[in-house]
C-alpha cells in the first residue's frame, strides 16, 4: 500500500500561502486512500513523530511558498527538513531543488528552456530586442514594466522578450494568458485570464461567461496538444508535482509559451471570482470540490 502525505511547515517564512484550498487538499487525500493509498494532510513535525515507514512507495508533498524559501533564505533550513524525511523512509516531492527553481523565474527560464520548454527569449542587457517585459525575478503580484531597445534592463530582474497575447473581443483588445492546472503530466483543467492590462491576473480578469468562452473557443481548445506538450517537458524537467502553468497564446503565430509556472494545487481565488457564471463556464467541475480531488488523485 504506497503512502502520499500533504506535508506542511510552522515557520512563519515557508508557510504555503495562496498556494492551494484547504478543502480541496482534504479531498486529494480522501480520494486517494478511497483508491488505496494511505494518505493525509500533516505538518511536519506531527509526520516525524509516526517515525519511519515502511512502505517503499511513501511520498511526502511538501506544502510551501517556492518564493518565501528563496526571499527569505530558507534553503537551507528546508534542507535540512528534507533530508529528516528521507532518512525516515519518505520520497520527496516539491523539493527543495524544484522549489529553487521554479522560485526564481531567470533560473527557471535557463532550465526549462534546456528542456524543450518553448519559453520567451531571456534577456540581458547588450542583447538586441524590440521590446522587453521585466518583472520581479522571485516574486508575484508586483507591478510589471517593458523595456525598449534604447533603455537599459537590469540584469537582476527577470526580462524577456514580449510576447504579443492582445486579442479581440467583440471589438475590443484585450491581454491574454491561459492557465493550466497540472498532475505532472496531467493537465487538469485549462482556463482563460483576461485584462485591459498587460499584467494579466485572476482578480482583473471580468468575470464575463461570453467572453470567457470566446477566448476558450479560441485559444484553449485548438491549442490543447500544445498545452499538454508543455506540461509534459514541465514534468520531464522538474518531476512530478502540482503545477500552475501560466501560457502566452502569442497573437502573431498563434504559439503558446510558458511564461512561467509555480507549485499550486488548486485556485481558490479563480473559483470564488468566476463563481457568479460558474453555470456558464467552460469548466464547470472546476466548480466542483469532489471531482476536483478525484480528478488530482488519478492523475497523481
Amino acid at each position: 500500500m504506497a503512502q502520499v502525505f500533504i506535508v506542511s511547515f510552522t515557520e512563519p517564512c515557508v508557510i504555503a500561502k495562496g498556494k492551494g484550498s484547504a478543502n480541496i487538499i482534504k479531498r486529494l487525500t480522501v480520494c486517494l486512500t478511497k483508491m488505496g493509498v494511505e494518505s493525509d494532510v500533516t505538518t511536519f513535525d506531527e509526520l516525524v513523530k509516526r517515525g519511519t515507514t515502511r512502505d517503499r512507495q511513501a511520498y511526502v508533498v511538501l506544502h510551501y511558498n517556492e518564493l518565501f524559501i528563496l526571499r527569505n533564505k530558507k534553503v537551507t533550513w528546508l534542507r535540512t527538513q528534507e533530508k529528516t524525511l528521507k532518512k525516515l523512509g519518505y520520497k520527496i516531492l516539491h523539493s527543495v531543488e524544484q522549489g529553487r527553481v521554479v522560485g526564481d523565474k531567470n533560473r527557471q527560464t535557463a532550465v526549462l528552456t534546456a528542456a524543450g520548454v518553448a519559453m520567451p527569449r531571456a534577456l540581458n542587457q547588450g542583447d538586441t530586442f524590440d521590446l522587453a517585459f521585466s518583472n520581479e525575478a522571485s516574486d508575484a503580484h508586483v507591478p510589471i514594466h517593458f523595456v525598449t531597445q534604447d533603455e537599459e534592463l537590469d540584469n537582476e530582474r527577470y526580462n524577456a522578450e514580449y510576447i504579443d497575447c492582445r486579442h479581440i473581443y467583440d471589438g475590443k483588445e484585450w491581454h491574454v494568458c491561459l492557465r493550466a492546472m497540472a498532475v505532472g503530466s496531467e493537465v487538469i483543467f485549462s482556463w482563460v485570464r483576461a485584462s485591459e492590462d498587460p499584467n494579466v491576473r485572476s482578480r482583473n480578469t471580468p468575470p464575463d461567461a461570453k467572453m470567457i468562452n470566446h477566448f476558450h473557443d479560441t485559444l484553449v481548445r485548438p491549442n490543447k496538444d500544445q498545452i499538454q506538450n508543455i506540461a509534459i517537458h514541465v514534468k520531464q524537467a522538474l518531476g512530478v508535482g502540482f503545477y500552475a502553468h501560466d501560457i502566452l497564446p502569442c497573437a502573431r503565430t498563434g504559439n503558446l509559451f510558458l511564461c512561467e509556472t509555480n507549485f499550486k494545487f488548486y485556485e481558490g481565488f479563480y473559483r470564488f471570482h468566476m463563481a457568479p457564471i460558474a453555470d456558464k463556464h467552460p469548466n464547470p467541475a472546476f466548480f466542483d470540490g469532489r471531482k476536483v480531488g478525484r480528478r488530482m488523485a488519478r492523475s497523481l
